[in-house]
């Protein structure tokens, strides 16, 4: 028998085994190299509304009516049924659908821009008679137009159950309301038509009432604007107060403001009218 002493070559089956082990570890590294990879994809944004969360901003075509609308409230014109809604009302932070449903539209020729709101409401009621009072502090629906898009300066309208309206210029230099906005209550729409109707009992508080809505003509000429242009785009939010057990405030473009009392003035959350030459 022959024995390996120091410094002779392994045995065989010790550089087997040794190739074996190479070639297990070159086919791992090998197939790590070259298995497909998945895409990147960014880690997943927190979708939590916060104040720094800014929700999409709505947009709505506003198309052409060539038939006559008679502003009184009553949503029976054939035009009125072959618009789409603006889309549901949220609160006004954004954080849920609003319980009271509110469904607008809007409308335009050469002379006027149409506005309709229909709101479910079980309980009707508004106390303000006159011009320009704080219809606010009730039951309101309200537009706010921005044709210039400057975000500064815009016009608000009102219009309470009782068809009591609130009009007026806004200057909101800094887009919040605080002690530089400056509201001209003086100023008055000329030409303005409103329209409501009751489906209920207005001002009974005792019985159950079902909705009211209201038709809105706006001049062109008063807010200081020629026909609109196939196209042209205006700033704009739509909103709705209901005052009742529990207050609810709501709008077409939430304005994602969380403070305990509601604004409405945030013009950067004012959505978009894109007026259309299409007929409706």
């Amino acid at each position: 028998m022959t024995e390996t002493g120091a410094g002779s070559s392994p045995p065989r089956r010790t550089w087997a085994l040794a190739a074996l082990v190479i070639a297990l570890a070159l086919t791992a590294v090998i197939a790590i190299l070259t298995r497909p990879r998945a895409p990147f994809a960014p880690p997943a944004a927190n979708t939590t509304r916060t104040e720094k969360t800014a929700m999409e901003l709505p947009s709505y075509a506003i198309l052409r009516t060539s038939g006559p609308i008679a502003i009184d409230g009553v949503l029976d014109e054939a035009v009125w049924g072959r618009l789409e809604p603006v889309g549901a009302f949220m609160l006004h932070d954004g954080s849920a659908p609003a319980e009271f449903e509110t469904e607008a539209k809007l409308c335009w020729d050469d002379e006027y821009l149409y506005v309709s709101f229909s709101c479910v409401d079980n309980d009707i009621w508004g106390t303000f008679t006159e011009r320009d009072q704080p219809l606010y502090d009730e039951e309101v629906v309200e537009i706010f137009i921005n044709p210039s898009n400057d975000l500064v300066n815009y016009f608000e309208f009102e219009v309470s159950p009782r068809n009591v309206i609130w009009d007026g210029r806004i200057y909101n230099p800094d887009g919040a309301p605080n002690e530089n906005m400056r509201y001209d209550e003086s100023w008055d729409c000329e030409g303005l038509l409103t329209g409501v109707r009751v489906v209920g009992t207005l001002d009974d508080r005792s019985d159950l009432d079902q909705l009211w809505s209201v038709e809105m003509a706006i001049p062109f000429a008063s807010i200081e604007r020629k026909t609109p242009a196939d196209g042209e785009q205006w700033r704009a939010n739509l909103y709705r107060i209901d005052r009742g057990e529990k207050d609810e405030f709501s709008c077409w473009s939430p304005t994602q403001n969380v403070s305990e009392t509601p604004a409405f003035h945030i013009p950067s959350r004012f959505g978009r009218f894109i007026f259309s030459a299409r007929e409706a």
